[in-house]
């Protein structure tokens, strides 16, 4: 039954993408996030479904009227940089066919990020990305947070089966990013039962990101949640709400919950961490060794660890946990610079959205929305340092946003038939009231 309803939904929006390329990347964005074929168990579980609607969006969007080419803006720049730099290093990696998987996913969440800049040219484009984009995450959060609950925490949540957020912890890492959006999306709401619900989701996200039993997304929720204190002008109510998901956390989950989180004060102490340690020695061996690093992931392979040895580094292959030395010991510190640059671009885009739109009223909608961009940016960079995320496609769709949300408030602005001064993304909401009372006689 769930197949007939995921292929009536799919069968249903191909006219629609046909029409409007924009709805075509909003299904492509679900598809990615969610990977709605991973909650079914018939004939369509496990099928490649962006790759079809990538290229049925692709189709419609060069038969449209839409753009083209991607806005000019540094984050644009150094995603096609990174890209390049990948597929370079890529070509040279020490185990090409393995690190090649890696590349072609990686770069399809490029393209969907440049897709994402080019498309989402008015507020509600934008705000159609954002709503898809925690609808789709924040599904994991209700189901996952729901689950903590019915089970009183004795198992971990997981994310989908074969997806980037499959293990808990990367899960935990999505969902933190994620919390700021869902609160911009409670406060910018007009309906009342949106907000409500909203609000829940958000409870529910928190308890599902202490269901993962992942103390780098728990630590990440912590900073996060007082750099929101710092940025937030929607009131208390969302720190409020942690605060009571904290104080009841006794009855939510079992002492062994406790017991992995105390391991926190103790890291040096730690096996988990010492075995990061030395993964991130073997990076950086393997980037001070070869100027393009090993490839994607070749820290994963024990025969590459045992290339690459120091004192305390790794004797067989393991992920690198930490989105830095992932970059790095995947391609080099070229690499890794242009991925911090990238990251500096994408909080220059909030900081510069936040001046041009500051004291316009009009715009406040684009400040509450880069004010949390950038408590997203935050709680991924440090949950990041200890999880091995860097190509995660929610967060780049998050990147790609800055740019979108920057030139959208950049616009020219221009004057209706009144004289009062209206955004461009309005202009047609504008034209099409001024026909109407032509033809009313007003």
């Amino acid at each position: 039954m769930r197949d007939l309803i995921l292929l009536a939904a799919l069968v249903s929006v191909f006219p629609l993408i046909l029409r409007a390329p924009a709805i075509g990347i909003l299904t492509w964005i679900w598809i990615t996030l969610m990977s709605p074929q991973r909650e079914v168990y018939g004939f369509l579980a496990g099928f490649q479904l962006n790759f079809y609607f990538a290229i049925l969006t692709a189709i419609a969007w060069v038969f449209s009227k839409e753009k083209k080419i991607a806005p000019m803006n540094p984050v644009t720049a150094l995603v096609v940089l990174f890209g390049v730099w990948a597929s370079i290093t890529t070509y040279y990696a020490l185990h090409r066919p393995f690190s090649y998987e890696i590349w072609d996913r990686t770069m399809k969440t490029l393209i969907l990020t440049l897709a994402v800049m080019t498309i989402a040219n008015t507020k509600m484009r934008i705000q159609a990305v954002v709503w898809v984009t925690v609808l789709s995450l924040g599904y994991f959060g209700v189901k996952g947070g729901g689950f903590t609950l019915l089970t009183g925490g004795g198992n971990h949540v997981f994310g989908p089966e074969n997806t980037m957020i499959e293990d808990n912890n990367n899960l935990g890492l999505a969902l933190v990013m994620i919390l700021p959006l869902i609160d911009y999306l409670r406060t910018t709401s007009e309906k009342y039962w949106v907000r409500l619900s909203l609000l829940l989701a958000m409870g529910l996200t928190i308890v599902a990101v202490i269901g993962t039993y992942s103390r780098g997304a728990l630590a990440s929720l912590a900073v996060m949640g007082v750099f929101y204190a710092i940025k937030s002008r929607a009131g208390l109510l969302p720190l409020l709400l942690g605060a009571m998901v904290v104080l009841a956390l006794p009855s939510l989950v079992p002492s062994s919950w406790f017991e992995r989180m105390s391991t926190i004060h103790t890291y040096d102490q730690d096996d988990s961490f010492e075995g990061r340690v030395s993964a991130w020695r073997t990076s950086l061996n393997i980037a001070e060794s070869r100027i393009t690093g090993g490839g994607f992931s070749s820290v994963n392979l024990d025969d590459v660890a045992l290339a690459y040895p120091s004192p305390g580094s790794l004797t067989f292959g393991r992920a690198a946990h930490s989105i830095y030395f992932e970059v790095l010991g995947d391609h080099g510190f070229i690499g890794l610079a242009l991925f911090l640059m990238l990251l500096a671009a994408a909080w220059y885009n909030t900081a510069a959205t936040l001046s041009f739109a500051k004291n316009k009223p009009e715009l406040d909608w684009a400040v509450k929305l880069a004010r949390m961009m950038q408590v997203s940016i935050i709680g991924f960079m440090t949950g990041g340092a200890l999880l091995s995320l860097a190509y995660y496609d929610g967060f780049l769709i998050i990147v790609a946003l800055t740019t979108a949300l920057l030139l959208v408030v950049k616009k020219p602005l221009t004057q209706d038939a009144l004289g009062r001064t209206v955004p461009t993304w309005r202009r047609p909401i504008e034209q099409d009231m001024r026909a109407l009372a032509k033809t009313s006689g007003a």
